[in-house]
């Protein structure tokens, strides 16, 4: 998800990454085409991936980045969040965040991984039980 149009990248320099991203998985974006970067599209484009995502995880940021606007989103709506130990011990809210209710915090990027896949274990058995499964 990107908080542009899909034939603008940003930052400039994202541009083979993105198109790598469109050709070999999904690109999606809520704005227009061509619609430049702004100040309001990113909190927005948070807003709409924490909703989509089975869970949010949460790599890096600071104390103003927008990607705690998608922690406390993906909070209101239910959602998990998985917090690298770094974020959640070194910005004030990361340890906020630390003990709610459906947030955890990861020791690696192992156990974010580990931690995700648990979380994808119980769409698939869903899917499964209404016989959407994906079988070739």
């Amino acid at each position: 998800m990107i908080g542009t149009g899909i034939r603008r990248s940003y930052p400039p320099g994202n541009e083979q990454l993105q198109y790598r991203i469109a050709r070999e998985g999904l690109l999606l974006s809520q704005f227009w085409p061509d619609a430049a970067p702004s100040k309001r599209s990113f909190p927005m484009r948070n807003a709409i991936m924490s909703g989509y995502g089975r869970a949010s995880i949460i790599v890096e940021a600071g104390e103003t980045s927008g990607t705690r606007i998608q922690a406390r989103l993906a909070v209101a709506h239910g959602r998990p969040v998985i917090l690298s130990r770094s974020v959640a011990t070194s910005t004030s809210w990361g340890r906020e965040y630390t003990g709610r209710p459906g947030v955890v915090v990861a020791s690696d990027a192992a156990h974010a991984v580990e931690l995700a896949v648990d979380l994808s274990r119980p769409l698939a058995s869903q899917i499964e039980e209404l016989g959407l499964g994906l079988t070739g």
